[in-house]
């Protein structure tokens, strides 16, 4: 790359990441809203409205209510006539199909006609005389009944019969169900045969009931529910689901006015045609654009407030990015369901934001970025005032909850804080706007359901660190634990570094408590700062025994390199390790860019007319740049101080931590911290007080001049 590019690149391309992210998010959230629900009111039948006056924006007309449409199609029905086919005969096919059923009726004829009755000529009879009579109903028509009693009453209403392309209207009494057709062919059948062997041949009627011909009697006329639903259709399409209209400025209601019925119709209408106007297809540029000014307003404020007040998360992307995926993927998802019903927002944890940015952040930036998403959302989320009064509030509660994340517990009993207090809150606001408490099932079981979804909060704080590279208070619980393998390695190869590691440990806890640090970060920090004196752990005096030192077959440089190499050799440990990178950091820091004094002093002392090579006695770190940071540099150099000391009282104590702190000071050491000259003055103050307390005096226990029996002994006698 080009030099001038690439300084240009590494000038701008924070800056301009960040503009771009905080902009693709604004309009992604934008165009998530659900299109039409901007206008979300809650109200009940003659209870008064509470919301600002409602004048029409526009002309609309007025929706007729269910009941009138409901009317005016049971009218319209009232006299339609249903529509059915007719299918074609085929004569030859029944005549067929009745001598198979006569052949195979058979010598069972014999056993039904007296003895001078010709079988032959009977049987001929027969398939002649059904034949007709069956091809005769058929003409009449046989419906069928499965289809027919999908119109009510069938016995006495009309219908309209397709036969080709001539459609006639019929009445329902006019055709036959199959067992009338039965009945039918019998009673006309028996008539030809009784005038053939005559009208005393009551026999006749006994032997067609012997016949099985009932299963060609197949209805011909069926239900068309096709052009029936065309026909039904088109004549519902005449109705007319307006009646009135409302003129652009006409008063609606006002506040405090009661809501009636007409009232409420009014409302229903202006909230159709304002879903209607802005469908994502129809969207209007002009509504578009004053969602995006609005949701940009909203997340502008929180980049000045990022870029003014937390500089810390400011500079780092990987808090941007993680501040800016929580916000759009919470109101993209409560837009998606909103679109669905719009009561639903309810079942989304919200409070599982600022839960994560308190875990990862601090509690004021969670809780400002609550208050934005929750802003940002409101727009289209139901009963916006109601939405605004349960979930800032549960955001603050959720940050109370996990002031300190040391136990598991404490998400899973912040979840039960939240759930009681949308409980609580909900009825409180009902009985405030309503004057009474309704038990909404639907709206309890989403608070629920949403205070388990926030037990997800665990699970996602791995995934976070993992993909942000951030740690949080139970990662630092873990890794504060000396059964760790990385901790017992250093316990067992540097026993000295190790009690070290711990003093400072303490010392930096209390001094981060009285500066408002990360205590358990600087704790943390503190007990891995000196992790790489592992690779030599004899060349450091806390780990020697006595009367031996190794320096002393060493020169001073030589020294000089292996006391300094502890630092990369420590960052080289954490990684492999895989230590936070802010642990690393802590690693790298706590010693500065400041020199090895006792070695860089004793050279200088042996070459008094030499220059040194200051590379030699300098470590290879980089200057504090926070305050846990600051911290675990004072509390790392006061402390191994402290054990230079020959005569230990408060005037030496005092004296040690006034010049180790102005040596750092004077070093410029705190230069590119946050740390004040407050911070500096109660740094020292508590530096002082707890040496105190380690170092205090104990009280020397008297010797007994003359041995005597002691009260146990004379207790035995």
């Amino acid at each position: 790359m080009n030099p001038r590019l690439h300084r240009l690149w590494k000038v701008y391309y924070k800056p301009t990441y960040r503009i771009v992210a905080f902009c693709l998010c604004t309009i992604l959230m934008v165009l998530c809203f659900p299109r039409g629900n901007n206008y979300n009111y809650e109200y009940e039948i003659k209870r008064p409205w509470r919301h600002e006056n409602i004048t029409a924006p526009y002309d609309f007309p007025i929706l007729k209510t269910d009941a009138e449409l409901q009317a005016e199609k049971d009218s319209l029905m009232k006299d339609f006539l249903p529509y059915y086919v007719r299918d074609t005969i085929d004569e030859i096919a029944n005549m067929r199909a009745v001598r198979g059923v006569i052949t195979q009726f058979g010598k069972k004829i014999q056993s039904y006609t007296p003895h001078d009755v010709s079988t032959d000529t009977l049987s001929a009879l027969l398939i002649t005389s059904l034949s007709r009579q069956i091809n005769k109903v058929l003409q009449r028509g046989i419906i069928d009944v499965a289809s027919a009693i999908n119109m009510p009453d069938i016995s006495e209403g009309r219908l309209i019969l397709v036969n080709a392309n001539l459609a006639e209207q019929y009445n329902f009494a006019d055709l036959l169900t199959p067992r009338e057709a039965y009945v039918e062919v019998v009673r006309l059948t028996a008539l030809d045969l009784r005038e053939y062997y005559g009208q005393d041949s009551r026999w006749t009627h006994k032997l067609l009931e012997k016949i099985p011909f009932s299963s060609l009697l197949i209805p011909n006329i069926h239900y068309d529910n096709t052009k029936t639903d065309l026909a039904t259709k088109e004549r519902l399409e005449n109705i007319s689901i307006f009646s009135g209209k409302i003129l652009a400025g006409q008063t609606i209601i006002n506040t405090g006015d009661i809501v009636d019925a007409h009232t409420a119709q009014l409302l229903n209408s202006l909230k159709y045609f304002s879903e209607n106007q802005t469908n994502f297809g129809d969207l209007k540029w002009s509504i578009f654009l004053g969602e995006l000014v609005v949701v940009g307003g909203l997340m502008l404020t929180l980049f000045l407030f990022l870029y003014y007040f937390r500089r810390d998360y400011y500079r780092q992307l990987h808090f941007i990015n993680l501040i800016l995926l929580l916000i759009t993927f919470l109101v993209c998802v409560t837009g998606l369901l909103s679109s669905h019903s719009a009561n639903i927002s309810f079942i989304v944890p919200y409070a599982v934001l600022p839960i994560m940015l308190r875990i990862f952040t601090d509690s004021r930036l969670a809780i400002y970025v609550n208050i934005i998403t929750i802003f940002i959302i409101s727009f289209f989320a139901y009963n916006s005032h109601l939405f605004i009064f349960l979930h800032v509030p549960a955001g603050v509660i959720a940050c109370i909850a996990l002031f300190h994340l040391n136990k598991r517990i404490q998400i899973f009993r912040s979840s039960l804080y939240i759930f009681a207090y949308y409980m609580v809150m909900y009825h409180g606001y009902q009985l405030w706007q309503h004057g009474e408490i309704v038990f909404d099932v639907w709206t309890i079981t989403m608070f629920a359901i949403s205070g388990v979804l926030m037990l997800l909060t665990y699970p996602l704080i791995y995934i976070i660190e993992k993909l942000f590279g951030f740690f949080s208070d139970v990662t630092l619980l873990e890794l504060a634990d000396t059964n760790n393998k990385l901790l017992r390695e250093l316990s067992e190869k540097a026993p000295g570094t190790f009690q070290h590691s711990l003093q400072v440990a303490n010392l930096g806890q209390e001094l981060a408590y009285k500066l408002g640090a990360n205590s358990m970060l600087v704790r943390v920090g503190a007990l891995y700062h000196d992790i790489g004196k592992i690779v030599n752990p004899n060349f450091f005096t806390e780990n020697q025994v006595q009367g031996v030192n190794p320096h002393k077959n060493l020169s001073y440089e030589q020294s000089a390199r292996i006391i300094i190499s502890h630092v990369s050799e420590g960052v080289k440990l954490a990684k492999k390790h895989r230590l936070p990178r802010q642990i690393q950091e802590i690693i790298l820091s706590h010693h500065g860019n400041t020199m090895a004094r006792y070695f860089y002093i004793s050279w200088c002392n042996e070459h008094p007319s030499e220059d040194p090579d200051l590379s030699v006695f300098t470590y290879p770190g980089k200057k504090p740049k926070t305050k846990e940071q600051v911290i675990i540099m004072m509390s790392d150099a006061v402390e191994a101080g402290s054990k230079s000391l020959t005569e230990i009282n408060d005037e030496t104590i005092d004296n040690i931590v006034e010049t180790i702190i102005d040596q750092q000071f004077n070093a410029r050491q705190y230069d590119e911290s946050n740390v004040t000259f407050a911070d500096i003055y109660e740094a020292k103050k508590t530096l002082k007080k707890k040496l105190r307390n380690i170092y205090h005096a104990r009280i020397k226990y008297p010797e007994l001049i003359e041995p005597r029996e002691t009260d146990e002994s004379q207790q035995e006698k």
